[in-house]
């Protein structure tokens, strides 16, 4: 039996979806712009997702930095976080409407199988949805990390340890 015998359409003519796989998106975003827009950049980048027909499981702003060298004279950034259903067939497009966009500076799309696409969309969804740079996050090793108040300490725990 041929594919179109079954029901598919293998040249996507008429909006079939041929193959929908998990990713994880990482988009290198304006942080001037997102600075002084937030909730429209965000929008932005949903957009570009909604245009190639990818339904957004889970996203947020990850982290704010300095980048390691220059891109397209932008020297920090905010890395965006997504992970998202798509057509594999649109992945062309998806690039092309990233380079397309002035808040987009570069973008990563990374294929996951299931287990991973889970395990990231609970490691999103339960975050506080702080911008954490890497001198802002707590040391994990430090027993005071997990409490609120940074002078106190959990009973048991003395400071001569």
């Amino acid at each position: 039996e041929s594919a179109d015998a079954v029901g598919f359409d293998c040249n996507n003519r008429r909006g079939f979806i041929l193959s929908e796989y998990m990713y994880e998106g990482m988009f290198l975003l304006d942080s001037n712009r997102f600075a002084a827009d937030p909730d429209g950049v965000q929008g932005q980048v949903k957009s570009i997702l909604d245009r190639v027909g990818a339904n957004v499981v889970a996203s947020r702003p990850w982290q704010e930095g300095k980048l390691c060298y220059p891109i397209e004279g932008h020297r920090k950034g905010l890395y965006f976080l997504a992970c998202f259903k798509m057509d594999g067939a649109q992945m062309t497009e998806l690039n092309r409407l990233c380079k397309l966009n002035d808040t987009v500076l570069r973008q990563l799309v990374i294929r996951h199988p299931k287990v991973i696409f889970d395990a990231m969309v609970e490691s999103l969804t339960s975050h506080d949805g702080a911008i954490h740079s890497p001198e802002q996050r707590p040391d994990p090793r430090d027993p005071r990390a997990n409490f609120g108040d940074r002078d106190r300490l959990p009973d048991g725990l003395d400071e001569d340890r």
